[in-house]
């Protein structure tokens, strides 16, 4: 659905390179010789995972996963987005280019683009094609990012010789993640249980990933069953309910046919396989064995999948995390094995976080439901229908945004702030809407706190909707994505560790970005920031 083809990507690559070097002078040096910074950097990115989840787990985890993380490293308690639109896309995007959507561009999973009329997803390419895999998930390379990530000016910094993978199920994750010049950026396919990429990045599958491929452990995976790993006592109840039951899930009697590996992706399981791959890439490659800092990005995604369908507190949810906290100890044993904990710097975060379930906004009594966008859209199109005649005033909603129809308003000349304001104004009286602002308000005022500013960090002109619309506290809508949307801050919360090398064991309480990861790791590198960082280096892990 993208008209660019392979020169157009090189061509944006460039133009970041060259802003790079023009307005990278705030943490310009030559790059730090392989003896002084770390050898390996590892991203992890645990998809969808509220903060507090450390600390209502804490007892139950073991102490080589999230404790040692924590505990050994420098953890800070308040980091949060600075955006509302609580989607993966848009958190990948933000970690790693350490910029907002209003400057990277993915503002959500997909948007509306007006020229073709249709949803655009962030990863969609015509000119790529599969390696490895089907040939429909192979159409994807980094094609919605407007700016560079920390891996593009890494391998920029030491001459291309530090290279850079990203490894997630999810692969709009992957590749958002691993930039423009990753080496490869690896996700999952469904139809053929194995680990695949595109055009975009290689021409044919390394030797090693066909061996892997072909031991085809998803088959191993979903022969499996899913059991509480702990006692049932020890999963923490929500609100006033009573302890859940145990549960008992045979994947076999779940997977829909046998050619279909896509249960795979909201199982434990999944993120075991996630892991497994993550090894083997590291030994394979030879990652932190050679000149240059490299660089790995772990998306575990099954977390996300398995709040979906169980529940945010749920005791599915409860015993994915401890699961997942036994693979994060593996990894972390491996990785000090394998390299030296020395020699390796590690992070931790997540894409996004998720608001109290509603069992326990009722517990609160708090008032709440859900806000739908398909009512509130018929209703908007009658009301607009009246004020200025029979029309297709309304193109679409997505994640909160209006999409106004340009074409159709422009050929009635109605001033298009006309329509946006008096739409915005209607849209407030809807239960549950605790707000709405304008395109037009958002593009002639700046606001630098408030909920305005969160909605504008998520604001790019070429991309949002003519009216952008939050909500109360304990009100939903479900996206497109069957992800709960509060666009509150229970949403933007998320943990953050940084681990090993040069990092020292403390607990920070004041609020930092997200999208303060990127520039915080160039200046500990001695690389320059990327040019469209928004993000401020956490200077209490600079020494």
């Amino acid at each position: 659905m993208f008209s660019e083809n392979y020169s157009d990507y090189l061509m944006r690559f460039l133009a970041v390179s060259v802003m790079a070097f023009w307005l990278g002078g705030q943490a310009r040096g030559e790059a730090k010789n392989a003896g002084e910074g770390p050898d390996l950097i590892v991203g992890i990115v645990v998809d969808k995972m509220r903060y507090d989840y450390l600390t209502r787990m804490w007892d139950r985890f073991g102490d080589g996963g999230f404790r040692k993380l924590v505990s050994e490293g420098s953890s800070f308690s308040n980091a949060r987005y600075d955006y509302l639109v609580n989607q993966s896309a848009p958190g990948y995007a933000t970690i790693f280019t350490g910029a907002n959507p209003s400057a990277h561009g993915i503002i959500s999973d997909k948007w509306y683009d007006r020229l073709r009329d249709d949803m655009q997803s962030a990863v969609f390419s015509d000119y790529a094609a599969a390696v490895g895999g089907s040939f429909v998930n192979g159409k994807r390379a980094p094609s919605g990012l407007l700016a560079g990530t920390f891996g593009d000016e890494l391998r920029m910094a030491n001459d291309f010789r530090s290279r850079v993978f990203s490894v997630s199920l999810n692969d709009a994750a992957s590749i958002i993640s691993g930039g423009f010049s990753a080496n490869a950026a690896w996700w999952f396919d469904n139809a053929s249980g194995t680990w695949m990429s595109s055009s975009y990045y290689i021409d044919s599958l390394p030797g090693w990933v066909e061996e892997f491929n072909a031991g085809m452990l998803p088959d191993t995976y979903l022969g499996r069953k899913w059991e509480p790993l702990a006692e049932r006592y020890s999963y923490f109840r929500v609100g006033e309910e009573s302890r859940p039951d145990a549960f008992h899930y045979d994947m076999k009697r779940m997977r829909r046919r046998g050619d279909d590996y896509g249960l795979l992706r909201s199982i434990p399981y999944g993120n075991t396989f996630t892991k497994d791959f993550a090894l083997n890439l590291i030994l394979n490659e030879q990652l932190g064995k050679r000149n240059g800092a490299d660089m790995l990005i772990i998306g575990f995604s099954a977390t996300a999948e398995i709040d979906r369908n169980y529940g945010t507190f749920s005791m599915e949810v409860q015993d994915a995390y401890l699961r997942l906290d036994q693979d994060i100890a593996h990894l972390l044993d491996f990785l000090d094995e394998h390299i030296c904990r020395s020699r390796i710097l590690v992070f931790l975060t997540s894409d996004r976080a998720v608001s109290y379930p509603v069992s326990y906004n009722n517990s609160a009594r708090i008032p709440g439901g859900t806000f739908s966008p398909g009512m509130a859209m018929s209703l908007l199109r009658s009301y607009l229908n009246v004020t200025y005649g029979q029309g297709d005033w309304v193109s679409t909603y997505n994640a909160g945004m209006v999409y106004l129809n340009h074409n159709f308003i422009e050929d009635n000349n109605i001033p298009l702030n006309d329509i946006q304001n008096r739409a915005a104004r209607f849209l407030n009286h809807f239960s549950g809407v605790a707000g709405t602002l304008a395109e037009d308000v958002l593009r002639r005022n700046y606001f630098s706190s408030g909920i305005q500013s969160h909605i504008q960090a998520g604001f790019h002109p070429k991309r949002s909707g003519d009216i952008m619309i939050y909500l109360q506290q304990g009100w939903f809508e479900r996206s497109l994505s069957g992800d709960q949307l509060s666009m509150i801050s229970y949403d933007r919360h998320v943990p953050l560790i940084f681990y090993g090398w040069n990092i020292e064991s403390n607990n920070f309480k004041r609020e930092v970005g997200v999208a303060d990861i990127a520039p915080t790791i160039s200046l500990l590198l001695g690389i320059p920031v990327g040019p469209f960082a928004t993000g401020k280096p956490i200077m209490e892990l600079i020494r």
